[in-house]
């Protein structure tokens, strides 16, 4: 995993006895998204005086749905730390310092008010200790886990140094965790009277909520006769290298042309202002024992359906297995959700927050239809709901938006066609 490179166009003031002491001092919490303006620091992988090389693990921060591992970029040594775990601090704000600028360590601490946890919440008596409180040491035993497993870990009161890692180098995977979880006498009784939602889910439950409150959301449904598209998929599966081609990948695919010939289905609403994204990205939920991720796939509309496949797939094999990248839930403004392995007609889909739309996807039907002479005729309908952000899209907008899709939908060698112009 490379480390994550910063961005400091939101980065908070400092106060005036510092701002001589060079940024290459300064530990910054990094804009990990376009839209992301604040995160929590789970944990720090290091101690002050800690001396870390470039790639070591620093510290994990919490955004967007993921916890993500920051790597320092340079040699050094941790001479302060100034915010610690379960703070929750906007972005730029400064939260450590290389050794060279401890002199103005004391005044750089963050401006103002730190989110705090809440004070009524017990935090476990098996949660790892934190390593920014430890006393002061010039070394520190890394714990190497994947993002996955330090999740499972908080959600059941794993101490991860206490596992042995299975994975390559002792990383701990979220396998390891899970056997530790069953092996556990305590741990059932411990949900007796509920479980508090702790990581991914908690992020997710607050992204939720957030979206109905501030995102004025309204649907449009569509049923795109896709007989033509199940026989091609079908003719597909029995050429090389095209066998693993579902309809999540078409329907990706034809979202990623429509919101590539229209700069509007790929506008965003952020701080009263209206952003339009490049590209083609297409986020695809994906349901994990941690909770719901959506990996933003890249470019769908300037790609062929094939290696728009294979980008998916990896993308839903990273978020199930934890070890999605730094980024990876940053940017679109669109998502697909695909629930159509259950006996689900519709679905109406709630918009991510940074995003403008959302394409639900139910099961797909086979029922008779009248033809132009009031015969039956067998059609294979598929339940299609597209959320829009009514601050970006009026009514004609979306509507536009959704027969772009069917109509890829219902001639599928357009998707073909169109795919890498």
């Amino acid at each position: 995993m490379k480390a994550a490179r910063p961005s400091w166009k939101n980065a908070r003031p400092i106060s005036k006895g510092a701002r001589s002491l060079p940024d290459d001092y300064l530990i910054r919490l990094p804009q990990l998204g376009l839209t992301m303006t604040e995160g929590m620091l789970v944990e720090w992988s290091v101690a002050t005086g800690a001396s870390v090389s470039a790639g070591d693990l620093l510290y994990i921060v919490e955004t967007d749905k993921i916890a993500n591992e920051i790597f320092a970029d340079r040699d050094g040594i941790v001479e302060s730390i100034l915010v610690h775990a379960e703070q929750t601090v906007d972005v730029g704000t400064v939260l450590g310092v290389w050794a060279g600028g401890e002199d103005n360590a004391a005044a750089l601490a963050p401006a103002g008010p730190t989110h705090e946890p809440d004070a009524n919440t017990n935090p476990s008596p098996t949660t790892t200790p934190t390593p920014a409180t430890a006393p002061n040491t010039a070394t520190l035993t890394r714990i190497v886990a994947t993002p996955y497993a330090r999740n499972l870990a908080r959600q059941h009161h794993i101490t991860l140094s206490l596992l042995n890692g299975s994975g390559p180098s002792g990383r701990i995977m979220a396998h390891d965790v899970q056997a530790a979880v069953h092996t556990e006498d305590t741990v059932s009784s411990t949900r007796q009277n509920g479980q508090v939602l702790r990581g991914v889910k908690k992020v997710v439950a607050a992204r939720m909520l957030q979206s109905q409150q501030e995102i004025p959301h309204f649907y449009l449904t569509a049923a795109p006769e896709i007989s033509e598209l199940l026989w091609l998929q079908s003719s597909l599966k029995q050429k090389p290298g095209l066998g693993h081609v579902t309809l999540t990948h078409w329907i990706a695919t034809a979202v990623g042309l429509v919101i590539a010939d229209t700069p509007l289905f790929r506008t965003i609403h952020h701080d009263d202002r209206q952003i339009v994204l490049e590209g083609s990205d297409v986020g695809i939920a994906v349901a994990t024992d941690a909770g719901l991720y959506a990996p933003v796939a890249r470019g769908l509309g300037a790609h062929g359906l094939a290696d728009n496949a294979a980008q998916i797939d990896r993308l839903v094999t990273e978020a199930r297995n934890g070890t999605l990248g730094t980024g990876s839930l940053s940017g679109g403004a669109t998502t697909v959700s695909n629930l159509g392995g259950f006996k689900i007609q519709r679905v109406y889909p709630l918009i991510n927050p940074g995003q403008s739309s959302i394409v639900g996807v139910g099961r797909q039907q086979s029922l008779f239809r009248p033809d132009d002479n009031d015969a039956p005729v067998l059609k294979r309908e598929l339940g299609l709901v597209l959320a829009c952000d009514h601050r970006v899209f009026d009514g004609t907008d979306g509507a536009r938006m959704l027969q772009a899709i069917v109509e890829l939908l219902e001639d599928p060698l357009l998707i073909i066609a169109q795919a890498r112009r």
